[in-house]
């Protein structure tokens, strides 16, 4: 089973029935389940956005639901850590953060493709080998979250 990486804001729009994209969200997750694979410093920016934007309950119930195994956990070695310092590094202009640099360094050292819903960052950036490996692209997205 091929793993992929998941991104802040499809989980946080899955958690928010409000949102926009929760329908595409909750759906993709869906179908991933255990093939989703979350890097530990999504899961604190998860935390964090789902606590501000639909409380502490549903923050919670998230992080319990990854730790009873719905999601696999990605960690970060000492040497993906120092990739995404080089990645942020490269991109310093686009002011990526750690979070997107730590998705990228795994993304790139595992060949897996990413589940996000922030293609802008993702487009004006690229892997050693090229492009990344996207599991939605932007006219699809738009095309989904618009009906």
């Amino acid at each position: 089973m091929r793993k992929i990486l998941v991104d802040t804001g499809p989980l946080v729009s899955a958690l928010d029935a409000r949102d926009s994209a929760h329908s595409v969200a909750t759906g993709l997750l869906g179908k991933l389940r255990r093939q989703a694979m979350i890097p530990t410093p999504v899961l604190a920016e998860v935390d964090h956005f789902a606590g501000k934007r639909v409380g502490g309950f549903a923050a919670r119930t998230f992080l319990r639901e990854v730790a009873g195994g719905l999601h696999s956990v990605a960690y970060l070695s000492p040497g993906l850590l120092r990739r995404a310092v080089e990645l942020d590094d490269r991109y310093a202009d686009l002011n990526l953060g750690f979070t997107d640099t730590c998705l990228m360094a795994i993304a790139e050292r595992h060949e897996l493709p990413i589940l996000t819903f922030d293609f802008a960052d993702f487009r004006a950036t690229e892997s050693a080998t090229g492009p990344w490996r996207l599991v939605l692209d932007e006219q699809a997205y738009r095309e989904i979250v618009e009906r």
